[in-house]
């Protein structure tokens, strides 16, 4: 009865053990490992067998009779390696399933030709001389995973590919505001590399007067701010500012909390060298690039200002040059427009460096003298304009006499003249110069 309880017991046993065998998800291979060093499998669960396509008959056969060449070939490479090691190896592999695959077992997910990710654990079974004489392969299925990670890759290769053919300059800081990547863009524009912005923490691009501004704005995106489009100044690597506009979007870690942000520079020298062009055209004039008459206003207003809080003089000079209508109907208006800059260059001679000269209009010009505390001061200077005019003037080979007759007015606090006023006086001045012989000065 004993006998048989054991004999039972065994049998159960075993029924349990083929259970679990043929139960579980991974492959299992058990390989023979023959004295001429071949390779046949004398075991194999349920799901190895489906998958391979495996019958009754492929058992003790040669693996390159039961086999495809290919995966053959794999296998048999593998086999050796675990064989010389003597210990388990673990590799992935990636097998389109054989059309052979049977396709009615009712546990069947696979469908022929479709790419299947495996990682495989091969360990040797050694005999008490040491002498490998099976192996056991146990192969998991890792499609999913692979495929994860895969999309996670394509994905990450998106968006380098976007990152870094983006124009706008674009880079990712930690919640220390130390630099965690940064895109080509980034590199082009401010001029370190890659390795030199990551891997040394001194370098800043932000200039002292912007560090106030950038942590009122790091608060801001700590908060969970957007920060748009501002226009700042950042330094490059060989320590020149550029202009761009800068915005700054938060990050999150996976708990939600603050982790960083990313900025983004939009490079706007060229635009901002296009504004000051423009402004410099339309503030100066596009001949002698003098000042014009907008500029001249402009900066007679603010000049009266400060001479009414210094209580200082200020004089403004009008003049011209006699019979200029003359000299450019007789040699041409070629000739008439260099003798406008030759008259502006040496006017621009005879004043002072913080003096403003600027042309009105047509041959006519004024000048700003400031902070003076004399008027005889003022009176020099229109001497000394009037004795450079007496010298010769040779304009495109033609000998030229040039005189200017020059109208001056002052502004003295307490007096009260508007700009318009004190320039209207200064002409007044100007055309009393010329009822007195031209060539000369006249204070109104």
């Amino acid at each position: 009865m004993s006998a048989d309880k054991n004999i039972l017991e065994s049998l159960n046993k075993i029924d349990l053990f083929s259970q679990l065998f043929n139960n579980m998800s991974d492959l299992v291979y058990v390989t023979k490992v023959g004295k001429d060093g071949k390779f046949s499998y004398v075991l194999a669960n349920e799901p190895a067998t489906s998958f391979s396509g495996l019958t009754t008959k492929s058992f003790g056969k040669p693996l390159e009779e039961v086999l495809p060449k290919a995966v053959f070939n794999i296998i048999e490479a593998k086999y050796k390696q675990a064989i010389d090691s003597g210990e388990p190896i673990t590799y992935e592999d990636k097998i389109l399933v054989s059309p052979s695959f049977s396709s009615n077992k009712p546990n069947n997910k696979y469908a022929p030709g479709q790419l299947v990710y495996w990682e495989s654990t091969i360990t040797p079974v050694c005999n008490q001389n040491g002498e490998c004489t099976h192996l056991l392969a146990v192969v998991r299925d890792i499609t999913e995973r692979k495929e994860r990670e895969n999309e996670l890759k394509r994905m990450n290769d998106r968006f380098e590919l976007v990152w870094n053919s983006a124009a706008d300059a674009m880079y990712t800081f930690d919640r220390h505001q130390n630099f965690v990547s940064v895109n080509k863009s980034f590199i082009n524009l401010l001029g370190w590399t890659e390795e030199e912005i990551l891997n040394d923490r001194t370098i800043s691009i932000i200039p002292m007067n912007s560090k106030e501004d950038l942590k009122e704005i790091i608060n801001r995106v700590k908060n969970g701010e957007v920060v748009p489009s501002h226009e700042v100044q950042r330094i490059t690597k060989h320590g020149k500012l550029i202009d761009v506009l800068a915005s700054y979007s938060p990050i999150y870690d996976g708990n939600g909390n603050w982790d960083g942000a990313v900025a983004v520079y939009k490079d706007i020298s060229e635009r901002k060298k296009y504004e000051e062009q423009l402004k410099h055209h339309a503030l100066h004039d596009y001949l002698t690039g003098m000042p014009n008459r907008n500029f001249f206003s402009k900066m007679l207003k603010e000049e009266m200002i400060r001479a009414e809080k210094s209580k200082r003089t200020l004089a403004v000079f009008y003049l011209d040059i006699d019979k200029f209508k003359v000299i450019n109907d007789t040699l041409g208006h070629d000739i008439g427009d260099e003798l406008l800059k030759e008259f502006s260059r040496r006017v621009k001679a005879c004043i002072r460096e913080k003096d403003l000269l600027a042309r009105i209009g047509g041959d006519e010009f004024g000048i700003l003298i400031t902070n003076l505390y004399d008027k005889k001061k003022s009176i020099e200077i229109a001497e000394r304009i009037l004795s450079s005019f007496r010298s010769n003037w040779l304009i495109e080979k033609h000998h030229i006499r040039v005189a200017s007759s020059i109208g001056i007015s002052f502004y003295s606090p307490p007096y009260k003249q508007d700009e318009k006023l004190l320039l209207k006086q200064a002409d007044i001045a100007l055309y009393k110069a010329k009822e007195k012989g031209r060539g000369n000065y006249q204070v109104y």
